[in-house]
């Protein structure tokens, strides 16, 4: 069945065709037919809904009449005015669609899939016509079934000169935290939501989080590789990994914490990097990152130990 949107672009079309040039509409008439193109051109979180038993709401979606914006006095606006805005809408919503391509490496078996993975990705087109990222793509390590998986923002400067994920000083702090959960990098998988390093003028050592952009074009090589691995648990290391895994959220970190969120069905534990741990001394912090991760141990159903509970006793009341 056709949207009321699609209905009146017939009727507009028809009309062109039986040889109209020109159609009378008020304001309240071009407010719906500007804010339905307007609608088009906000991100799906950014967008104004009046509940749908409302007034005011818009059956084609989008903008209400109360939002929608006004025009001014009535005028005479040509059919191919109109349908010049539409032409523009259809190119934008197009060219959205293409902005988020599907990333299939192919192979039958799992082991072909991964050998797909790693050639694939280096050359993906829709990575590499950005033209903001380095050309050496940091893989993924570890154990490609483990039942915990590390997500992490983007590689650095040390990450992509030894070619694996967390090499530098926050990679230390990462072991240690492993090892204080009974667990080492040979038992965990760990990846970055976007896999080149983000680039700047005349770079050297320095670094930049990934854009809006580089996350969004990077979430489908991303879940074909949960896809593949298939964890109990995904550890979403900081804000930004969290933007990577849950669909660009803006939520601060703070919000996301303490409870589980899902990825493709799979359970998603939001906490802080390791380099953070490394920038603060705050008792209070440090005892609710190690609280992320004995919800991330429980969630995937992994031993947790009286010892490994006990970590930062007395004075823990319990989550946050």
């Amino acid at each position: 069945m056709p949207t009321l949107r699609q209905f009146v672009i017939d009727i507009l079309h028809s009309m062109e065709e039986s040889g109209g040039h020109a159609l009378s509409v008020d304001t309240d008439a071009r407010g719906i037919l500007h804010m339905w193109m307007l609608a088009s051109r906000q991100s799906h979180g950014e967008r104004k809904k009046a509940p749908a038993d409302h007034p005011d709401a818009d059956p084609g979606g989008g903008f209400s009449r109360e939002t929608a914006p006004r025009l001014g006095a009535s005028r005479e606006m040509t059919l191919s005015e109109m349908l010049q805005e539409y032409a523009v809408q259809a190119r934008e919503e197009e060219q959205e669609e293409r902005e988020i391509p599907f990333f299939r490496p192919g192979g039958r078996t799992t082991q072909e899939k991964w050998e797909q993975f790693a050639l694939l990705l280096p050359q993906w087109g829709p990575l590499r016509e950005l033209g903001s990222l380095r050309k050496t793509a940091v893989m993924g390590t570890g154990n490609r079934c483990a039942e915990i998986a590390f997500v992490s923002d983007a590689p650095n400067y040390y990450d992509e000169q030894a070619g694996r994920p967390l090499a530098g000083v926050a990679g230390q702090k990462f072991d240690g935290i492993l090892k204080a959960m009974g667990l080492n990098r040979e038992l965990v998988y760990l990846t970055y939501g976007v896999k080149f390093r983000p680039q700047i003028p005349h770079q050297t050592t320095n670094n930049r989080p990934p854009s809006d952009v580089e996350i969004s074009l990077s979430r489908p090589v991303l879940e074909t590789e949960m896809r593949l691995v298939k964890p109990k648990v995904i550890v979403a290391l900081g804000v930004i990994a969290a933007r990577c895994l849950l669909n660009g959220d803006g939520l601060p970190l703070d919000a996301l914490r303490g409870r589980v969120h899902n990825f493709l069905e799979i359970p998603v534990v939001v906490s802080h990097h390791p380099s953070y741990l490394l920038r603060t001394s705050d008792l209070g912090e440090r005892r609710r990152f190690w609280e992320d991760m004995l919800l991330a141990l429980e969630t995937a159903r992994m031993p947790v130990t009286h010892r490994q509970k006990g970590y930062f006793l007395p004075g823990n009341t319990g989550r946050r």
